[in-house]
């Protein structure tokens, strides 16, 4: 084979897998509210999770409480929270637009459980399972539940392991 034969043909072959590996990391954008409103108010306090870490249930009951959420009042008027509402029960993991691979490892929660944190899912545990408690005990992470810690991100469903940041 010629020197520019095997070159065209190295070429196209990392060119291929150039565009393979971008197509995978362009599938770690999780679908997002069209509402800035859910950035806004949800992200305010925590972590505007992408919906489909939970299922539509999870999503149900979570709304449904805002004025005794995790210890704190985040109540909304009733035509936000229903806009919110809907957004979130559409992006749901149990739902067609849910990420496969999320949607596969959440499948094992019974559906007469209803979670209420996404660090508690299986597909959180799946991804985190190599990260030591020392590092989720660091002042600048506090927690599993602060995902912009790290992936800075995470409020526009991104969640590239190149634009993770590990906070000294």
């Amino acid at each position: 084979m010629s020197h520019r034969r095997l070159h065209r043909l190295l070429c196209a072959a990392f060119t291929l897998l150039a565009q393979t590996a971008l197509a995978g990391e362009l599938a770690t954008v999780l679908p997002m509210p069209a509402s800035p409103l859910y950035v806004k108010e949800c992200g305010s306090c925590h972590t505007a999770y992408a919906p489909t870490y939970l299922p539509a249930r999870s999503w149900r009951k979570l709304m449904g409480e805002l004025e005794r959420h995790f210890g704190g009042d985040a109540g909304l008027e009733l035509e936000e929270r229903q806009l919110l509402l809907a957004q979130l029960e559409t992006l749901a993991g149990d739902t067609p637009r849910s990420v496969p691979a999320i949607a596969a490892r959440d499948a094992r929660i019974p559906p007469a459980q209803t979670p209420e944190r996404v660090t508690g899912m299986p597909f959180f545990a799946f991804m985190h399972d190599e990260v030591p408690a020392a590092i989720w005990a660091r002042p600048k992470i506090g927690s599993k539940s602060n995902c912009g810690a790290c992936h800075p991100r995470a409020d526009e469903g991104r969640y590239f392991e190149r634009e993770i940041r590990i906070p000294k």
